[in-house]
């Protein structure tokens, strides 16, 4: 009787793709040098075996299993000297998580790695950070990746438990980098700030205008001191912000629904349809119609493949 054995070994460079707008998922097998070119996605990757060298603009680093790289769109990175490495790539849409404000918002380790550079007009040191996950952490996060891939590989990337399942990776990395930094990379918002923020998003969902009084009395201060607040921590004044918070919550209603876009502009408290195009296409680059067309789940979205 013949015996035969499954060879591990990965002999040449492969790429697997799987899943669609808003999550979509990469597997790279590397053995020879890789490139990932500048890219307009925010981007996760966690390394699931093997080791390598990892080249960014300001150095270069020896990365192994564990090691997890957060990547906004900024300029290429690479993988160098890769010792039979799987490297696992999710791209994401950060306005997917608009409706989770307060998952994202009571996780500031999550907000400040993920979704601070996106919701807000902060400053960034640098575009690409890299960090080891602890060892005890480690089964859990790729079990969670596995979970991921199977919902993506069976069609279910609109269902909330795709979602769900990558807001866990989020806010698990985003512990695992506050322990790798020993606390250097929080957003500590003041509780005025918070505060003002739950109303905001409170407003948003009621489809009302922002209650300014509610909002002083709330916070105990004058609307100059909350838009003061604003501008200092969040770098946007306050009308801004929550021009940017409606927008956002437009686009997961485009994302999510076929609703007619003078449907979603009424809905988020814009004067007008050409008042919210305006300020999507400010936000996100596209007119929301064409924005609808490259990334709705409810539509489908015209990539069918995932880049490198």
């Amino acid at each position: 009787m013949a015996l035969f054995l499954k060879k591990n070994a990965i002999r040449e460079n492969r790429i697997e793709n799987v899943g669609r707008w808003p999550i979509r998922m990469t597997d790279f097998f590397l053995v020879d040098d890789y490139e990932f070119p500048p890219s307009r996605f925010l981007e996760v990757f966690y390394v699931r075996s093997g080791n390598f060298l990892h080249e960014t603009e300001s150095g270069t680093q020896a990365v192994r299993t564990g090691t997890a790289i957060v990547h906004h769109p900024s300029s290429r990175h690479v993988v160098k000297q890769p010792d039979q490495v799987k490297l696992t790539r999710v791209r994401l849409l950060p306005e997917w998580f608009a409706a989770d404000f307060g998952s994202i918002m009571g996780s500031p380790d999550a907000l400040s790695l993920f979704f601070a550079p996106i919701w807000f007009q902060l400053p960034q040191e640098s575009r690409v950070q890299v960090f080891t996950t602890r060892n005890s952490q480690q089964p859990l996060l790729l079990n969670l990746f596995e979970l991921l891939h199977q919902c993506l590989r069976t069609g279910r990337h609109a269902e909330p438990v795709s979602r769900v399942a990558l807001l866990e990776i989020l806010i698990l990395l985003g512990d695992e980098y506050h322990a790798y930094w020993r606390g250097g990379n929080r957003l500590a918002l003041p509780g005025e700030l918070l505060k003002a923020m739950e109303l905001i998003e409170r407003s948003i969902a009621s489809g009302g205008r922002l209650p300014l009084k509610q909002l002083q009395t709330d916070t105990g201060l004058t609307q100059e001191e909350i838009n003061q607040l604003f501008r200092k921590q969040l770098g946007l004044p306050l009308m801004e912000y929550t021009l940017n918070r409606r927008v956002h919550h437009g686009a997961l209603r485009l994302l999510g629904t076929g609703d007619p876009t003078e449907t979603i502009s009424a809905l988020y408290g814009f004067s007008d349809p050409s008042q919210f195009e305006k300020a999507f296409e400010g936000a996100f680059g596209f007119l929301p119609e064409t924005y609808r067309m490259k990334f709705s789940v409810a539509q489908g979205n015209a990539e069918a493949e995932v880049p490198a």
